[in-house]
């Protein structure tokens, strides 16, 4: 069983095992093995050691005065290695540049001054091991998390794959135009990651859609298409959960709608509308151009583009539509290659 650390460094063997007896029971109680070590370079060893051994170093508590690396320049290489792990250093009341430092860039979790209190020590290795399993236990849940949403994802996605093919490689490649976009915007790597997840969730709803109207050749009566309209309330209901995404959510039931607000279904305007599915209907829309469909022959990639931008600020964002055509070698290239 892989086994949570404490690691101590410190040039001093008697501070080692003054630090080893008094923190015995506390270590025995929180199910940690104690690592010692007489310099930071050593402690670098110990560190890539519990890597190769999937185990994992808590925390650190380090002497400011070593020979060789100083105490706060081996908390930073540890907060480098492992920024996940606690650092603590061990130091005189003199040592301020030195806290200064580690608080700077080794993201010190508390400094403790010689000579210390034993309750002092206990409750600050006590609060790095709570803050540690805590956030290690998010992290496991948010993990499972996403391995839920994937396979829900994925099952969801093999449903229009077996209900119409052509919307199966519609889905593909409005994912890629939409995780393109959302990059060269510049969104975070988060929002990148999910609406790169989320996008091809966007026509799911058409599940719930006759066939004969899904492959009509011709077009739709006014009736017909409030029908086909229907899709991304039938895909928001699949989806209308707490535990689901809200931008999943957001790019199912909005991305017809229009930046001049005569889109559907909500009837939203500019801002309003959430902007993930402000680029998923750009995608969308660029795709379902440059693809033969039963209704309509493929339109060639640049007349798609200038069609495209002949309504930027009506139907569409007119900033990330900018950055749609800005790019529009990378679309074009998801295209040719994908159709």
């Amino acid at each position: 069983m892989a086994r949570d650390i404490l690691l101590c460094v410190d040039d001093d063997v008697l501070i080692l095992e003054s630090l080893r007896v008094e923190l015995r029971p506390l270590l025995e109680e929180l199910g940690l093995s104690l690592e010692t070590t007489l310099c930071g370079e050593e402690g670098l060893d110990i560190l890539r050691e519990t890597l190769q051994a999937k185990e994992e170093i808590v925390c650190v508590i380090s002497d400011q005065k070593m020979p060789g690396m100083k105490g706060d320049e081996f908390l930073r290489e540890i907060h480098r290695l492992t920024p996940e792990t606690l650092t603590v250093l061990l130091t005189g009341y003199s040592d301020i540049n030195a806290i200064q430092n580690a608080i700077n860039t080794a993201d010190l979790y508390r400094y403790i001054a010689k000579p210390w209190q034993k309750a002092d020590l206990e409750m600050t290795v006590r609060g790095a091991v709570d803050r540690f399993r805590l956030k290690r236990s998010v992290e496991e849940k948010n993990k499972k998390i996403e391995r839920l949403t994937m396979t829900m994802v994925s099952i969801l996605e093999s449903a229009n794959y077996y209900n119409d093919t052509e919307t199966g490689n519609h889905i593909r490649r409005v994912t890629e135009y939409s995780t393109m976009i959302a990059r060269e915007a510049g969104f975070d790597g988060d929002f990148v990651k999910r609406i790169s997840l989320y996008a091809s969730l966007h026509d799911i709803g058409k599940v719930g859609i006759r066939q004969d109207l899904l492959h009509k050749v011709g077009k739709y009566t006014e009736a017909e298409f409030n029908e086909m309209k229907r899709h991304v309330t039938i895909g928001w209901n699949l989806l209308a959960r707490e535990e689901v995404d809200e931008m999943a959510k957001n790019i199912v039931l909005h991305h017809h709608e229009r930046w001049d607000g005569t889109g559907y279904m909500s009837g939203l305007k500019g801002d309003e509308i959430p902007v993930e599915a402000r680029i998923v209907a750009i995608a969308d829309v660029f795709d379902a151009l440059v693809t033969e469909r039963v209704y309509k022959p493929a339109l060639s990639l640049e007349h798609s583009m200038n069609m495209m931008l002949a309504e930027r600020g009506t139907h569409f964002d007119p900033d990330l539509l900018d950055v749609f055509a800005v790019n529009r070698h990378l679309a074009y290239w998801i295209a040719t290659r994908s159709i």
